[in-house]
């Protein structure tokens, strides 16, 4: 009987020591993937001379992307042209009520 309840406590001990290292390694993953973003965030508070937040350099990226997706492909079809545009516009909007 003691054997079984030492076998079932080092067995509890060993989950809850892996535990915290699993949750530090996601957060140290997501810190990661976020690290551009952040560098994008300072970079742009640095050119606009006010603080911007994670939500407006998200935003601002978006802005860009749909200028881009708007202005280059030059052959794409009629239909795609006004989606882009109509995405641009609606980028823009979005970045004015954000700022």
């Amino acid at each position: 009987m003691n054997h079984q309840i030492r076998t079932t406590m080092e067995k509890n001990i060993l989950l809850s020591e892996s535990t915290p290292s699993a949750r530090i390694s996601y957060q140290h993953v997501i810190g990661k993937l976020l690290m551009p973003i952040e560098l994008l965030r300072r970079y742009y508070a640095k050119v606009m001379e006010r603080e911007v937040n994670t939500r407006q350099t998200l935003l601002l990226l978006n802005a860009q992307l749909a200028f881009v997706m708007t202005v280059f492909p030059i052959e794409a079809p009629f239909a795609v042209r006004v989606v882009c545009c109509l995405w641009l516009l609606n980028a823009l909007w979005k970045c004015k009520q954000a700022f």
